[in-house]
């Protein structure tokens, strides 16, 4: 199949930018990828001016044909979205036009993004053109790449994707990078503390690998450490019985797939030296585990390279696998003086404008889970095998087989520890004194992997502090205080304040109910503006299951002195099951003895935007038939509006009850609310008439 005249005449070298700074509009839809606030009267090159336009011609243009195969999806999903919005149930999108621009893709690769705008008659329409901005869609992304030994390979980095990831082309690609990486000023030393057990995988044709304890302790070596998913299995592991066996030798055809790839994979790269933790760490034997486990920061931070077996959602799967080959659509290409043959393809146009989904990877069987998160903040660098072709992340950036290529890189805490501060928080952080901007910064980062580690899978629900301890070892030392179950001590306050989000606690204890490991979920946790404590931390103690700082606990408890202020339920009216309420609905409103009648709404903790939350939520107003609840008002955040003349802020608070048969009280959820709501302003009484309350 041929080109149209508009396509082979487009100018892939010259074509114009995405306007900087243009804001994503994240609508949480596959296909529909707006970006608002673009500059009337720029555009692209143009191309077909309408949909019908478009697919008469796909019928005899290969390049159109990729592209109308986008628009199509693009137009499915709006006419699937359609009747939720005229029933008032979500929000109404304004249909693009498809008249087609092309610009140049915005960062990722090389390629070509092609725009469309909406010409609707909202308000919200109107009140932009009256500003000289509009609305543009992105209705396909192309990508190019180019075959090994096309003339164009030595300014385009990107080479259709390996069909067999066991060739010898894709095994030259994890090398290649590999040495791209130790090219680089910020590359990981070559030497490194081997950990206490590792897999000697011997030579490349050897049939068997050897477990070995290194000796001396100390020894220095280079390995790879393995990121993968158990699946269900716990057949292939080595026991305090078959320690000695594992040591004379494992036979590599007896693996499972997933153990085998990466020891081919680990000879491949010339290396001698494997971690697999199910091998190397002895998993009847708690102290072994319990020791083993707490050096997940040094035994994944000090590993020559992390391959994360991505695709693969059980160690029997393996991740050598046959990728589905893409459709390409071949074209002449110049840059400079060079001439060749450019493949294009078409892109997934959610990941093209949230960059950061490109990174995530969040539909592979490995994003899923806790311990993988925690392994890949770990690790220096990151082989990746994803379902559709491999990755490689560094501090160089992040980059893939077809030409991917971003600046940055998943969350890594060798690269920086500190998140960058968020747009709300600037002026707060800026009002700080120089030497305490460090710390904010810092916990920033941590609470925004909280944010990502929440929702997280575990086989075992006793892993969730566990499975985070190598990362809340490393902001031990980068913040020097004590970890108390999730939370620092300094920050305590702050950190009691965390928001459940899509949250659901455990019924078997893993942490006081004032810990957002309670739980999973997300727990949004940190304070984007300025506030006010009004609560205050007199002690807090937790006691731990075994000798990691960071692990499991068998109890905790915090006393600190704060206003207490009976609730109320408010059930007049109340229906969580009603149709076209917003999801914060299904949480019933509560009040104050003296404050505004109607209440606010509370936040209990439970996932109150899953199907079953109107059913959840009734069984919390049950359970709360005849029981006192208390609001603790824990601080008073400034107005997110700096600039407010009246700034009357929010007051945070906690939502509790005792304890039956106990002066102690646990934690239901939280509560914020303005003076209306409290009928008072807490932080202005006597603190020393504060009762004292003590959470478990």
């Amino acid at each position: 199949m041929s080109l149209c005249d508009l396509c082979k005449t487009i100018p892939w070298e010259t074509l114009p930018e995405v306007p900087p700074d243009l804001p994503g509009n994240l609508t949480g839809q596959k296909y529909i990828q707006p970006l608002v606030r673009w500059p009337q009267g720029t555009r692209g090159y143009e191309h077909h001016q309408s949909l019908d336009a478009l697919r008469r011609s796909a019928s005899s243009c290969a390049l159109c044909k990729i592209i109308c195969s986008s628009a199509e999806n693009v137009q499915k999903e709006l006419e699937e979205l359609k009747p939720q919005w005229e029933a008032k149930e979500m929000h109404q999108y304004e249909w693009p036009t498809f008249d087609l621009f092309l610009v140049k893709r915005r960062e990722g690769g090389d390629g070509a993004w092609v725009m469309s705008f909406v010409d609707g008659d909202s308000e919200r329409t109107k009140r932009r053109k009256e500003k000289g901005l509009e609305e543009a869609w992105i209705i396909a992304a192309l990508g190019l790449c180019v075959r090994d030994g096309d003339p164009l390979e030595e300014v385009i980095e990107g080479r259709p994707v390996e069909g067999d990831a066991r060739s010898e082309t894709a095994f030259g690609r994890s090398r290649q990078w590999l040495q791209n990486c130790e090219s680089h000023p910020t590359c990981r030393p070559s030497q490194t503390l081997l950990p206490s057990r590792v897999i000697d995988v011997g030579e490349l044709d050897s049939p068997e690998v050897h477990l070995w304890e290194p000796i001396p302790e100390g020894t220095v070596g280079q390995y790879v450490s393995l990121s993968y998913c158990w699946g269900d299995s716990r057949e292939f592991i080595t026991t305090r019985a078959t320690m000695e066996q594992r040591k004379a030798g494992i036979t590599v055809s007896d693996m499972p797939a997933t153990y085998q790839d990466i020891v081919q994979l680990t000879r491949e790269l010339g290396l001698r030296y494997l971690w697999v933790d199910s091998l190397c760490i002895c998993q009847d034997e708690r102290a072994d585990w319990e020791r083993e486990s707490a050096k997940m920061l040094s035994i994944y931070s000090n590993a020559y390279l992390t391959v994360a077996a991505a695709r693969a959602k059980d160690s029997a799967e393996g991740f050598l696998n046959v990728r589905t080959e893409r459709s390409f659509v071949e074209l002449g290409y110049t840059r400079g003086d060079i001439h060749g043959k450019a493949l294009a393809f078409n892109l997934p146009l959610r990941e093209e404008l949230v960059k950061h989904d490109y990174i995530n990877l969040p539909n592979e069987p490995l994003s899923e889970r806790a311990w993988g998160l925690q392994e890949r903040v770990l690790s220096h660098r990151v082989l990746i095998y994803g379902s559709d072709q491999m990755f490689f992340e560094c501090n160089e950036g992040f980059r893939g087989e077809d030409g991917l290529s971003l600046k940055e890189r998943h969350k890594c805490a060798h690269k920086r520890l500190e998140a960058e501060p968020r747009d709300s928080a600037s002026s707060w952080l800026k009002g700080l004194k120089l030497n305490e901007r460090p710390k904010h910064e810092t916990m920033e980062g941590w609470y925004s992997l909280l944010w990502l580690y929440g929702p997280k899978k575990m086989t075992r629900a006793s892993d969730k502090l566990p499975a985070i301890s190598g990362v809340a070892g490393l902001y031990a030392e980068k913040i020097g205080e004590e970890y108390l179950a999730g939370l620092w001590r300094d920050q305590l306050i702050e950190g009691l304040m965390w928001q459940s989000l899509s949250f659901r606690r455990m019924s078997e204890y893993r942490a006081p109910s004032w810990s957002w490991a309670s739980g999973d979920g997300v727990p949004a946790s940190g304070q984007t503006v300025d506030y006010t404590e009004i609560a205050e931390i007199l002690d807090a103690k937790v006691t731990l299951k075994g000798t990691n700082p960071f692990g499991e606990v068998a109890d905790g408890w915090i006393k600190l002195r704060a206003p207490c202020e009976q609730l109320y339920l408010i059930l007049e009216d109340w229906d969580p099951e009603a149709k076209g309420r917003y999801k914060y609905d299904n949480n019933v409103n509560v009040r104050t003895k003296s404050g505004d009648p109607k209440g606010t709404s509370s936040r209990f903790d439970f996932a109150f935007t899953d199907d079953d939350a109107p059913q959840e939520a009734k069984k919390i107003v049950k359970s709360l038939q005849g029981v006192d609840i208390f609001a603790l008002f824990m601080f008073r955040s400034r107005s997110w509006d700096a600039e407010a003349a009246e700034d009357e802020g929010t007051y945070h608070a906690l939502i509790v009850k005792r304890v039956d048969g106990t002066e102690n009280y646990q934690r239901l959820g939280f509560l914020l609310a303005d003076k209306e709501m409290v009928g008072k302003e807490p932080e202005k009484e006597d603190k020393e008439g504060f009762p004292t309350i003590t959470l478990v």
